[in-house]
């Protein structure tokens, strides 16, 4: 694949003289016959950061800048219709468009450009450098109205963006779920104001 970014890329290339070095580490633990269990674990707990840093670094040099683009097109057409269905109806903090992280455009970005295929779930837990919270962002995206469907193939778990039509009714629920998470309102008012767009 090309280099999108070439700065992900030299960031890339500065990580991988650290990443061979713990690689090679975790290499010489496991074949010393006298090695502890302990010292296994350690170097593989070193190598496991150090991957999970490099290639990271080396998955945000191939998303193309139209895969990012394409999701901050999506959070703008989210926007679009919150303020166009619910607008008057509820105050404006209320329609804010949520999940706008690094990791959220990222993961648009892979699944993005694989759109109509399925993409390992352990790729996309690579863009996010093996964040255990990467499934919670997956689930944020489909909050936002997006088709992503799980699918198992050979025992291993799968995504696909199957398009970027938006699913009305998991709009709705965005102001629904601000309002309900909203502190300062009481029991009767989140109620009042979910009425007022159910």
């Amino acid at each position: 694949m090309a280099i999108e970014d070439h700065g992900a890329f030299e960031v890339w290339q500065r990580l991988k003289p650290d990443t061979e070095f713990a690689v090679s580490e975790l290499r010489a633990a496991l074949e010393d016959p006298e090695v502890t269990p302990a010292a296994v674990l350690d170097a593989y707990l070193f190598a496991k950061r150090a991957l999970a840093e490099s290639m990271q670094s080396l998955m945000r040099s191939q998303l193309p800048a139209s895969s990012r683009a394409a999701f901050q097109e999506l959070r703008t057409r989210v926007q679009e219709e919150l303020r166009s269905r619910f607008a008057g109806l509820v105050p404006d903090r209320y329609l804010r468009v949520p999940y706008g992280t690094k990791a959220n455009e990222e993961l648009f970005a892979v699944l993005h450009q694989e759109m109509g295929s399925p993409v390992d779930s352990a790729r996309l837990r690579t863009i996010n450098a093996d964040d255990i919270h990467t499934e919670r962002r997956i689930r944020e995206l489909r909050e936002l109205g997006l088709d992503i469907n799980p699918s198992k193939v050979n025992g291993n778990q799968y995504y696909v963006l199957s398009s970027l039509d938006l699913d009305s009714e998991r709009v709705r629920e965005l102001p629904v779920k601000a309002i309900r998470n909203a502190k300062s309102l009481s029991k009767a008012d989140k109620e009042k104001l979910i009425a007022r767009i159910s």
